[in-house]
């Protein structure tokens, strides 16, 4: 492993939900960096509760991603109402979309919904 993804800390993997993937034409790196926005803006721990607040640069090659791929995964998220940007700050969170069509689809699928 690279210095660089040393301190940048590659992802380890990812679970990837196929059928609300597709149902939104997503592709698996645009999907990755979605759930990674996700579960770092859920960080408890997190000096801006409920937002992703590093840079795009560095979400990206958290996933070996180059710079015009991920900004433009982003700008897809956010055109498809999955991901909010702050206009202000420019921090990024997962929308209420997310959740209902992402993350609780599987709850729903084990609940018998």
């Amino acid at each position: 492993m690279s210095e660089k993804n040393k301190q940048i800390g590659l992802a380890d993997y990812t679970t990837i939900k196929h059928h609300p993937r597709v149902k939104y034409d997503l592709s698996n790196n645009d999907y990755c960096l979605a759930n990674a926005i996700y579960h770092l803006s859920n960080n408890p721990d997190s000096k801006f509760k409920g937002w992703y607040y590093g840079k795009i640069e560095t979400l990206g090659q958290m996933f070996n991603f180059g710079r015009t791929a991920t900004y433009e995964s982003i700008k897809k998220l956010t055109e498809k109402n999955l991901v909010e940007k702050d206009p202000e700050s420019g921090f990024l969170k997962t929308t209420n979309k997310w959740w209902d069509e992402f993350v609780n689809f599987e709850i729903g699928q084990l609940s018998g919904k």
